[in-house]
């Protein structure tokens, strides 16, 4: 099915096509994605304690940016970039902060953002969890957690270790992540159609097939995905190519301001030439003019432009960028007392009260309102086994009882003629009847334990030994496999 896309999008073309403006393959890289948040501190809470971040720089912007850097929001914002390494070297995300914003409707575009833990899946749950958010669900290979304003997680394990869970196994392969940040996962609309806009407009190549080959996170999650990018996945820094998968209603994808903003850079005369095309070819796509902004590094170059579905994406020079967010990342913490202050003039609250994720998915109350039917049913259906059980019983204690008086009657040929295969088939299905309920039983403590991150949160204290969490991971994994 990919492969077809990918064939349908290299024979047509969206708008008439520019001789000579773009290369077939651009020297353009990844640099971070825009996210929205209601509460900066908690969302660094997060990102650092789960996931290892750290920040970059922050600044704070007294007005709007003239180029809706924040949105279409006019209100004094900040915005605070977070990552593993500088900005010219890795990609990052950028926590925006607009004074006076309280929530963001959340959109169906941005799928999720794809990690590589460098450590053991259960030690980034916990963290997760005892932060409220959670549960994470895990197939073994990779988990999913949705973090701070609704954004959603891919965690992976490094390069190597599909199928693999131990901790010792997790924590050697570490050193062999460079790049944490793994890919973009994007719904559009028309597959093709954006395959086509990346690779035509953008210069981005098609790696479906090098992506396929990895087996990450897994077959079912890379089904009918095409794979876009400037370099292959895993290859190196800044290498987070976008996975795109079509929405199963091809109407509409709804985009918000929540699905924030995609960083790229290009070198200038390849910059040039995108918008050159893009505005010819396509002018519906162009959200702001190409602009060239006078920098003590030299001169930046920066266009906002758009993808069939809406998604914002921000092009910059790299030879300017590069140098200048190098130049910015001073990796200190923002003034929270700035902040308070700045808060408190514009009438403006700085944190928002949290509904906790971290709840658990088994919860016997709520299944019983969801499904009243099927727990009606199940009901039955216990008590008809539950009567023929104690039917089967009080038969035996009965036929029992009878052979006993037989016995101390010394009436032996009574004794024998009795139906002895009878009784003996009624108590092998009380056996099995009881000996299928406790592995039933035992089933739901499994799925309680895998699904309940509290519980998760609690396989502690480390002394009590390692190996204890990697029996209780491979459970885990196990139960959610069979599931």
């Amino acid at each position: 099915f990919v492969a077809f896309v990918l064939a349908v999008a290299s024979l047509h073309c969206v708008g008439p096509r520019v001789a000579g403006a773009v290369p077939k393959t651009l020297h353009g890289r990844h640099a971070h994605w825009v996210l929205r948040t209601t509460d900066l501190q908690r969302s660094i809470d997060f990102y650092s304690t789960v996931f290892g971040m750290r920040v970059l720089r922050h600044e704070e912007n007294s007005e709007a940016c003239p180029i809706t850097c924040n949105g279409k929001y006019g209100t004094a914002w900040s915005k605070t970039i977070v990552g593993y390494d500088t900005e010219d070297r890795g990609f990052a995300l950028e926590l925006t902060f607009n004074y006076g914003v309280d929530s963001y409707p959340t959109g169906e575009a941005l799928r999720d953002i794809a990690i590589r833990l460098k450590e053991p899946f259960l030690d980034a749950v916990t963290k997760a969890a005892e932060l409220g958010y959670g549960p994470a669900q895990s197939n073994g290979t990779s988990s999913h957690l949705t973090g701070p304003d609704g954004y959603r997680y891919v965690l992976m394990l490094p390069p190597g270790l599909v199928g693999g869970v131990d901790d010792d196994k997790v924590k050697a392969a570490a050193d062999t992540v460079v790049e944490p940040f793994d890919h973009v996962r994007l719904r559009v609309r028309n597959l093709a159609r954006s395959v086509h806009f990346y690779m035509h407009f953008l210069g981005m190549s098609d790696w479906t097939e090098a992506a396929n080959d990895r087996g990450e996170p897994s077959p079912k999650y890379m089904t009918g995905v095409a794979v876009v990018g400037y370099s292959a996945p895993s290859s190196g820094r800044s290498s987070v190519p976008l996975f795109l998968e079509e929405s199963p209603d091809q109407d509409t994808v709804r985009v918000e301001q929540w699905e924030g903003r995609h960083a790229i850079t290009l070198p200038a005369s390849e910059l040039r030439a995108v918008f050159d095309r893009l505005s010819r070819s396509s002018p519906d796509s162009v959200v702001h003019e190409m602009r060239e902004v006078e920098e003590k590094l030299g001169r930046l170059l920066i266009a906002i432009v758009k993808d069939p579905d809406g998604l914002e994406i921000c092009l910059v020079s790299s030879e300017v960028f590069d140098k200048a967010a190098h130049a910015a990342d001073d990796f200190k913490l923002p003034d929270w007392n700035l902040r308070r202050s700045l808060a408190e003039r514009r009438n403006a609250r700085l944190t928002n009260p949290m509904k906790s994720t971290n709840e658990p998915l088994f919860n016997l109350e709520a299944m019983i309102k969801a499904h009243p039917d099927l727990y009606k049913q199940a009901q039955r259906e216990a008590e008809e086994e539950n009567s023929e059980v104690a039917q089967l019983q009080r038969d035996g204690e009965a036929f029992m009882a009878h052979a006993k008086e037989l016995s101390d009657a010394n009436q032996t040929e009574e004794l024998l003629r009795m139906d002895w295969k009878s009784f003996e088939e009624g108590q092998e299905k009380i056996k099995k009847t009881l000996e299928a309920y406790e592995k039933e039983k035992k089933k739901v403590a499994d799925l309680k334990d895998s699904l309940d991150p509290l519980h998760n949160a609690k396989l502690v204290p480390e002394a009590k030994g390692k190996k204890r969490r990697r029996r209780k991971a491979r459970r885990r994994a196990a139960t959610h496999e069979e599931l």
